[in-house]
């Protein structure tokens, strides 16, 4: 008998952040360097380490965030997605690479989505990552222009505007 293995998508804790850290850091490190150079890489997500975990922490926590997980049956986190709600805007979207091409990313998507009709959002915006384009276009998300990134040591990545309309 095979078992399905069930993925839960909840709102994030505070608890979740290093393991949320975790995801991030393995989802940019397996992108291809045809993508984005190794500088890129290493920018866009450095190691894990306390101070990035206690700032996920707290960011957990702001009132204009709504951070969710994708769990499995042991509460092991394998997706992460966050949702800017005065921007109606998907700040960020990863799945751990051993876990990716099975929905999670779809199913963290489609749960911001929702959060964000709920908040009477009329369309979502983001900024999307080269390699992700296509996973952001199946979802209905249109090319708007070509974007810059903003990574956190203040240098730029490319990346692409996108919208869908929710409403």
């Amino acid at each position: 008998m095979v078992m399905t293995k069930e993925i839960e998508c909840r709102a994030a804790r505070s608890k979740d952040a290093k393991d949320m850290i975790t995801v991030q850091f393995k989802a940019v490190q397996s992108i291809s360097k045809e993508d984005y150079a190794k500088q890129v890489l290493s920018a866009w997500s450095p190691k894990p380490n306390s101070q990035r975990i206690q700032w996920w922490a707290d960011y957990i926590k702001n009132d204009n965030v709504r951070c969710y997980v994708a769990t499995n049956e042991n509460s092991k986190v394998l997706g992460v997605g966050v949702y800017l709600i005065a921007e109606q805007s998907i700040k960020s979207l990863y799945v751990d690479p051993k876990h990716s091409g099975k929905g999670i990313g779809s199913r963290l998507l489609k749960r911001m989505e929702r959060f964000a009709d709920r908040k009477d959002a009329d369309k979502l915006k983001l900024k999307a990552s080269l390699n992700s384009i296509s996973f952001y276009k199946n979802m209905g998300y249109k090319k708007i222009k070509e974007a810059k990134q903003i990574l956190s040591n203040g240098s730029t990545m490319d990346a692409m505007s996108m919208e869908k309309a929710i409403n």
